[in-house]
């Protein structure tokens, strides 16, 4: 089978390699490209929030991605972390990556986003408390609403800019294959996604099989004109994969 994927370039590796064993014939036209704060305001706001870090209760972590640019902050600064702070991850992969830093987290297990962390019951008893979730600018606010709600005192550290790689739309108007599967790995992919089959005139692809990491995601595409949106347990390799082979075994 055909598999088009669309994860950032310094991601895909491990997933197209995992698709190749698996038998797949991949494709790679990324949809989504990661960029550092690196000047302005933001970038001094995020200076600050690093050297207050042991002020911190609870630190979440929402993506690899926030754990890569937050330590290479956090190494300048803290070459001891503080022993202040309880690390959090959403999703497995994020996980391995604050531990491979040494530091020891909770996640939501199989749960792979935000409403699995917030049942966290380490998370429930919160009032006063001050947490800082590490992740790209904008996006879901449920974290921040939702620990507000329980009395403690949130603030994001924004780290990077999520974009649609300039070549994007060209490259999928000059895709001359179908592919039998498609997979996004988050919202703002999928919306990119999206935008970049209207410009390029290539709306055929709504009716190819879409592999999302969440049912919310799957409902976003439907939504968005996609006819074959399937929603995987989570995000994780394991699962973005088994969602895959049981479409291919239709």
């Amino acid at each position: 089978m055909r598999v088009l994927t669309t994860r950032p370039t310094h991601q895909s590796g491990d997933w197209c390699a995992q698709l190749s064993a698996a038998g797949a014939t991949v494709d790679t036209i990324p949809m989504l490209a990661i960029e550092p704060v690196e000047a302005g305001p933001a970038h001094q706001r995020i200076k600050d929030q690093i050297l207050d870090f042991d002020q911190v209760e609870h630190a979440i972590f929402v993506s690899r991605n926030a754990v890569r640019l937050a330590f290479d902050w956090l190494d300048s600064y803290w070459p001891q972390l503080p022993v202040g702070p309880s690390y959090y991850a959403i999703g497995a992969a994020t996980a391995r990556d604050l531990e491979q830093h040494g530091v020891s987290c909770s996640s939501a297990g199989g749960g792979m986003d935000s409403e699995s962390l917030l049942a966290l019951p380490s998370l429930q008893q919160v009032d006063g408390q001050r947490v800082l979730v590490f992740r790209g600018a904008g996006g879901r606010t449920l974290i921040g609403d939702t620990l507000r709600e329980r009395g403690a005192r949130v603030d994001y550290c924004e780290l990077y800019h999520r974009t649609l790689p300039t070549t994007a739309t060209a490259q999928l108007a000059d895709y001359r294959h179908r592919p039998d599967a498609i997979t996004v790995h988050s919202g703002e992919t999928l919306d990119n996604l999206a935008h970049c089959i209207r410009a390029s005139g290539r709306e055929a692809l709504y009716q190819v099989a879409l592999v999302c990491p969440s049912a919310r995601v799957a409902g976003h595409a439907r939504e968005l004109g996609f006819t074959d949106a399937t929603a995987a347990a989570n995000a994780g390799d394991r699962a973005m994969l088994g969602a895959l082979e049981a479409i291919f075994s239709r």
